[in-house]
């Protein structure tokens, strides 16, 4: 029996692309699936879903995966995301608050714009907030696990990304109090801080950015999708269960390091010898 057997679970921002494959998301439904849960893939693309969702379905059988098109900006429609879910599964126990955006107007604090900071914090942010709170009902009933999708730039600044930055630390204050506020009615809520991925978008990057993450990586390799899935499916899964309000960084070691070892690597010295 699959760790999250007959378990139903929401996941936002869950696609498949053809040109990339899965983004955390969809790794994240997929990983759940194979464990035996049926999941609820959601997303404004809803393309995406639907061909994440059939490709689950085929795998492992008709009405394990349901699609579901969504602005997560707008209240009403997480409200009816939620009522579709109940309707057509059952009450949810895994909600992976996973859909994020981070725009190429977000950039620093001087050339911020309202409607740029506003928009981000509504998907990275209020959206994690609603999705919580209008899935709580069930939650508080039965138990469940709540995981967010926080970020390493949760911990360091950038010359850019203000408003993700701001928003995936937020989400880390969001998870403590949430774990909080329902942890003694068995609703877990922890967050995952991924560094750099090889999602869709990152497998798009110029060469030349890529070697500066992989350089600033402990591991040999960036993390792709389903790394970061395997995190997700423990989270969610009872083997986690002693587990509430965490952050656990999945980021390769890219935040374990002194800033200069990589420097230091490419000249072949360590720190005890420069000194």
């Amino acid at each position: 029996m699959g760790r999250v057997e007959g378990k139903i679970a929401i996941v936002t921002g869950a696609t498949f692309v053809e040109q990339g494959g899965l983004n955390i998301g969809g790794a994240t439904a997929t990983e759940l699936a194979a464990d035996g849960a049926r999941v609820v893939v959601a997303d404004i693309n809803i393309e995406g879903a639907q061909r994440l969702a059939d490709i689950l379905n085929e795998r492992h059988g008709e009405k394990t995966a349901l699609a579901y098109g969504l602005d997560l900006r707008n209240e009403s429609e997480i409200e009816q995301l939620v009522q579709r879910t109940v309707e057509y599964f059952g009450a949810p126990a895994i909600v992976v608050n996973n859909a994020g955006i981070f725009p190429m107007d977000d950039g620093d604090v001087a050339t911020m714009s309202v409607e740029t900071w506003d928009n981000v914090l509504a998907v990275n942010l209020r959206a994690a907030m609603l999705m919580t709170k209008h899935t709580l009902p069930y939650l508080r009933e039965h138990g469940g696990s709540i995981i967010n999708t926080a970020s390493t730039h949760a911990f360091a600044g950038d010359n850019s990304l203000t408003g993700y930055g701001a928003t995936k630390a937020a989400l880390l204050a969001l998870t403590k109090y949430t774990a909080t506020q329902y942890g003694k009615e068995g609703v877990r809520c922890n967050a995952i801080c991924p560094g750099t991925t090889t999602t869709p978008p990152a497998q798009a990057l110029p060469q030349e950015i890529k070697d500066i993450y992989i350089r600033h990586t402990m591991n040999p390799t960036l993390n792709g999708p389903t790394e970061l899935a395997k995190a997700y499916l423990f989270l969610a899964s009872d083997d986690s269960r002693g587990i509430n309000g965490e952050v656990i960084r999945v980021d390769g070691g890219l935040l374990a390091h002194q800033p200069f070892v990589p420097d230091m690597r490419n000249l072949g010295m360590t720190t005890a010898e420069s000194q």
